[in-house]
């Protein structure tokens, strides 16, 4: 499942529009990510295999001149963001961010666009465009647009002791993640890899993607018809949730149109089924869980890939694990809401009778 969170992410960096037809407003493309990681466990080694791979950009740079970009004499030098268009940008580490640097990707991570005040003389206003980064340079100042999605990492406890942080937290699918001493050793041996399948991600941008009336009236009652386990005063999250689980469906409908290898589909714009949205409400208990910050261990999390009806033997030969540590995942599954056990067989916990 985490590896399923990442390729979310990285198609939703290749759509540039998602329409939604109910409260005729376009909804921000990009999913977010902030992992809460253990120590140990293999991240920018991950983080580097898919900049390899030509899906991320792995930003290692602490201050906005460097993310953003600088002005000497008249003349504009970009920062690491520079080459973010269209792909998965990944900060590790963000706690490390100065914090002119965290209030910058607070505006990029929502608005996609950032601007920072500079000091170098500017002759004449100038812009400057780069494969989904525009750049526009005026006197005082360097305004810039990246289309691209977001993951932020984190080994440290103190996020909540952060405002910018925190305030982060709002704009991203959150997951918090542990690993005991099985799960790190597994790692070790070459067994637990971290991998991103190709299938399903675009080459090209995907120019829009629609959410109709009757689906998204679909998605918001099942919204309210699933257990919850977030206050319903804080109806704040409740707007979030909604907008990312579009975003899920529309990553699911091009997903599945790449794979169809239908590119004509595609150059005409996608509608968003009853499947789309279905995919993406078995991602609600999951956000929820992460929004208040409740931990799961990494083959917790991988178990949620296959709940669809299985046994506890059959997840056993999933995950590659004996029977007692299967009924142990399961049984942590069920006591956090995220999977109910009907007979013999478990299920993600939702209700998609509509």
């Amino acid at each position: 499942m985490f590896g399923t969170l990442i390729k979310l992410a990285i198609i939703s960096s290749k759509i540039l529009r998602i329409y939604d037809e109910l409260t005729e407003r376009y909804v921000r493309p990009t999913l977010n990510l902030f992992i809460k990681k253990p120590f140990g466990f293999g991240f920018s080694t991950f983080a580097k295999d898919l900049v390899e791979k030509g899906y991320a950009n792995y930003i290692n740079e602490f201050s906005a001149p460097g993310i953003i970009g600088t002005v000497r004499q008249g003349k504009l030098y970009v920062g690491s963001l520079a080459y973010s268009g269209y792909k998965l940008t990944i900060f590790d580490e963000v706690m490390n961010l100065e914090t002119k640097a965290k209030k910058l990707i607070l505006e990029l991570s929502e608005q996609m666009t950032a601007s920072r005040d500079i000091q170098g003389f500017v002759e004449k206003e100038f812009d400057k465009e780069l494969n989904g980064v525009k750049y526009h340079i005026k006197e005082g100042k360097i305004e810039v647009y990246v289309h691209s999605s977001y993951v932020f990492g984190t080994a440290s406890d103190r996020i909540l002791q952060d405002n910018d942080l925190s305030m982060l937290l709002s704009r991203c699918f959150v997951l918090h993640l542990s690993m005991d001493k099985e799960e790190a050793l597994l790692l070790k041996k070459g067994i637990r890899r971290l991998e991103i399948n190709p299938t399903g991600i675009p080459e090209n941008v995907v120019p829009k993607v629609v959410i109709p009336k009757d689906e998204n009236m679909r998605l918001i009652q099942l919204i309210e018809e699933q257990p919850s386990i977030v206050d319903e005063n804080v109806g704040g999250y409740f707007t979030r949730v909604h907008d990312d689980l579009i975003r899920i469906a529309s990553v699911h409908k091009v997903a599945k149109t790449v794979t169809k290898g239908s590119q004509e589909e595609i150059q005409e714009g996608l509608v968003i089924d009853r499947n789309d949205i279905k995919f993406a409400v078995k991602f609600y208990p999951l956000h929820q869980i992460g929004f208040m910050l409740g931990s799961l261990r990494i083959r917790e999390l991988e178990a949620l890939k296959y709940l669809n009806g299985l046994t506890a033997k059959e997840l056993a030969k999933k995950l590659k694990v004996n029977e007692v540590t299967a009924y142990r995942i399961l049984n942590n599954l069920v006591e956090r809401g995220l999977v109910v056990k009907v007979g013999h067989r478990y299920f993600i916990n939702v209700n998609l009778d509509i």
